[in-house]
């Protein structure tokens, strides 16, 4: 008897444990780094996709694209990140939303305009930095990042 007790509550317990592992798995945010290209002075850089966890039965799919401005020791001097929503069928996708962020960490850089829009299945941002040197702009730099979503949910 009590050994019946003792694999039937063991049992319970491997069963609860393998249920939150699946569920804390998919509560992770998928990330995807890569670097795109490297201007002539140095200065490189680097897109980040982050795909945010979903329901497997669900038709709906958010994310983030993000594109950092780096110099060659990977200090990032300014970034610009798109994030979006979007819905699919298998079929077709279409962005729901998309909103812009900026970070511009490095004090010799400003971001001087930024700004996000829909455009069928794809969540769009663009924002331009500036490069100061004594008060006077040295470098202007403009960036565009596009998220898409195909009709299976992938993003890229």
């Amino acid at each position: 008897m009590k050994k019946k007790n003792f694999l039937s509550i063991f049992s319970v317990s491997l069963l609860v444990c393998t249920l939150s592992m699946n569920i804390f798995a998919s509560g992770m945010v998928e990330k995807n780094i890569s670097i795109e290209y490297q201007s002539q002075d140095g200065i490189y850089y680097e897109t980040i996709l982050e795909e945010e966890p979903s329901n497997t039965r669900s038709s709906t799919k958010s994310g983030s694209k993000t594109v950092n401005c780096k110099n060659s020791k990977g200090k990032i001097l300014w970034s610009v990140k798109v994030h979006g929503s979007f819905t699919y069928n298998g079929k077709t996708a279409t962005c729901t939303s998309s909103t812009v962020s900026t970070t511009c960490p490095a004090s010799n850089w400003k971001i001087s305009s930024s700004s996000a829009w829909k455009d069928g299945a794809n969540a769009i941002a663009k924002a331009t930095a500036k490069k100061y040197s004594s008060g006077i702009v040295t470098k202007t730099e403009t960036e565009t990042v596009t998220l898409h979503c195909s009709p299976s949910g992938k993003l890229s």
